[in-house]
């Protein structure tokens, strides 16, 4: 019992220790007023923490604490004035503080008062003579009053005084961006990226918002710029601008010699074409990912690379894409999952070109040596370029036995277009809603709704007809189409084939064409395809300058079929035509 005492009275002792610590913390925070005063600011209590920063400015006035917090407490109160009795105070005690000065120019910005301000700033530079933070605070508080001369005035009187022509730069520009003066804040930001090149990124962004009439004197402008930095510059605005081959000629010529900058210049650029959507900007994130693939070593260089080929496939230029990805399978120095992965994208690469032959022999190859999934997925891929290749058989006979819902969707495929409609049907309601991607899904939805309605169990001129699209040949299929619709009554598929082949005609610009084919699908016996083919009327209309005989279609539209899902679209363009909502 007497080696339990000393533990049990160790414990109610460190219990009580700890309850005491607990209580005390509060009763510190209630006696020290600038944790009390930051308290009651971080709940809201606004008029309080006032309340409290001034208690503690009425002994310390010169407490930089408590001005700062006494700011940002009169603010939600839309009270800044409030604060000029303690500015001045602080300022009569003889305040060093950048920030109470910081604060003072902002209080004496908001209250009109630009002799104090620059009374302060004059005070702030004399304290700091070295120093940008009294001019720019200067400026920034006249900008904020909208006054852009005064603080350009500002922030010239600064750089003078400082001696350094770069002072300011950032500051000047972003001023004359806000003045719509492009051509100055192109100087401006070319100085301040000298010094600073970290602000490139806030550069690029302004700059790129210049009007188009402008950027070729822009351009001209940069190019007579001497320094690399402004060179750097001129490539993010030439690929934002629409140029980004010419932009990355211009990048690689003012590289920085060192090679770990060029690195970050290059992967910078990189950043800025991939915000991009175009066949050229592509080209250059290829030709860019390879430049950085030749600063690079090992893994890294073979992932550039990669990313290269698929770059240069996405340009539409495959055999740019075989070129890098041969070099990359072949070279023994690549890892083992790249090499993989470099085979990989080639056979995606030779199926996009058509090349389904050779893409069949290398997917041959692979098997056994890349993941299931990778295999199947490429599988697939192949499959359906033989079946863009109208090559119906081959796909048939490699989709016998795949009993797997993206088998049977592209099995659903190869029999529809071989005109064998109920197989088709059969096929794609045995796959579900879920094969393969969304837009695959889509696509599968809209070509059951398509064939739907036809009674026919085969019709091969239809299926020669939707190939036809499928290849891309969009005048085959629409004239395919029109045939089949001629032999079909319009609540029998031939309304939803001349709905189909008006699209297709609207899209290939023929207006006249695409106009009969609407028409001719808004019958009355096709309940289910006539709203949409009033709808895709209207907008056909309106877009020709027949607003009348727009608004015509949409309200009969509405009237007639009230029920039909189209009917807050058909709303929505007779507010367009109307003008009761903006076109964006």
């Amino acid at each position: 019992m007497s080696a339990v005492r000393p533990i049990r009275s160790a414990l109610v002792f460190a219990a009580g220790m700890l309850a005491w610590l607990a209580s005390a913390a509060p009763l510190r925070a209630q006696q020290d007023p600038m944790n009390r005063a930051f308290d009651l600011e971080r709940r809201g209590e606004y008029a309080a923490a006032v309340d409290a920063y001034r208690a503690i400015l009425a002994a310390k006035p010169a407490d930089a604490t408590a001005i700062l917090g006494l700011e940002r407490s009169l603010i939600p109160l839309n009270r800044p004035a409030d604060i000029m009795p303690q500015i001045r105070a602080a300022l009569d005690a003889g305040t060093r503080s950048p920030a109470i000065f910081g604060a003072a120019l902002r209080a004496y910005g908001a209250a009109g008062q630009p002799d104090s301000l620059r009374k302060v700033a004059a005070r702030w530079a004399q304290a700091e003579p070295a120093e940008e933070g009294p001019y720019r605070e200067w400026g920034a508080a006249l900008a904020a009053r909208h006054d852009f001369g005064g603080a350009k005035a500002a922030l010239l009187e600064g750089r003078a005084r400082l001696g350094r022509p770069d002072a300011l730069a950032a500051e000047l520009a972003q001023l004359a961006v806000a003045s719509g003066d492009y051509s100055s804040a192109l100087h401006e930001w070319a100085l301040a990226l000298r010094r600073l090149p970290g602000y490139r990124i806030t550069a690029v962004a302004q700059l790129a918002q210049a009007p188009e009439r402008e950027r070729p004197e822009l351009l001209a402008q940069i190019d007579r710029e001497t320094d690399p930095s402004a060179r750097r510059l001129s490539a993010d605005l030439r690929a934002r601008w629409g140029d980004p081959l010419r932009a990355y000629r211009d990048l690689v010529a003012a590289l920085p010699p060192e090679r770990g900058q060029q690195v970050d210049v290059l992967r910078q650029f990189l950043d800025v074409l991939r915000t991009l959507n175009s066949a050229d900007s592509r080209q250059a994130q290829a030709m860019t990912l390879e430049a950085l693939a030749e600063r690079a070593t090992g893994p890294q260089a073979a992932r550039y690379r990669l990313d290269a080929a698929q770059a240069w496939s996405d340009a539409g230029k495959p055999e740019e894409a075989r070129r890098v990805l041969a070099a990359l399978a072949s070279d023994k120095g690549t890892p083992p999952q790249l090499a993989s992965g470099a085979s990989l994208t080639l056979i995606g690469v030779l199926i996009d070109e058509g090349k389904t032959d050779e893409a069949d022999r290398q997917l041959r190859a692979l098997q056994g040596t890349v993941s299931a999934d990778d295999y199947a997925a490429l599988r697939r891929r192949l499959l359906q370029g033989w079946i863009r290749a109208g090559n119906l058989a081959r796909a048939d006979s490699a989709l016998a036995g795949d009993s797997t819902v993206d088998g049977l969707a592209l099995a659903g495929r190869v029999a529809l277009f071989r005109g064998d409609l109920a197989g088709a049907r059969r096929r794609f309601e045995a796959a579900g809603p879920y094969a393969g991607n969304r837009d695959d899904a889509t696509e599968r939805t809209a070509l059951i709704a398509l064939i739907q309605p036809i009674t026919a169990e085969s019709l091969p001129a239809l299926g020669d007809a939707l190939l036809a699209l499928e290849r891309g040949d969009s005048a085959a299929a629409a004239q395919g189409l029109d045939q089949v619709a001629g032999t079909l009554k319009p609540g029998e598929g031939g309304a939803e084939l001349r709905l189909l082949a008006g699209r297709i005609a609207r899209a290939r610009g023929n207006t006249a064409l695409a106009e009969r084919q609407l028409r001719a699908a808004d019958a009355a016996d096709a309940p289910a395809t006539a709203p949409a083919a009033e709808l895709e009327l209207a907008r056909l209309l309106a877009a020709t300058g027949r607003s009348g005989d727009a608004s015509q279609t949409l309200e009969h539209l509405i009237l007639t079929y009230p029920q039909s899902a189209l009917v807050p679209q058909a709303r929505h363009e007779l507010d367009l035509i109307r003008g009761g909502v903006p076109r964006t």
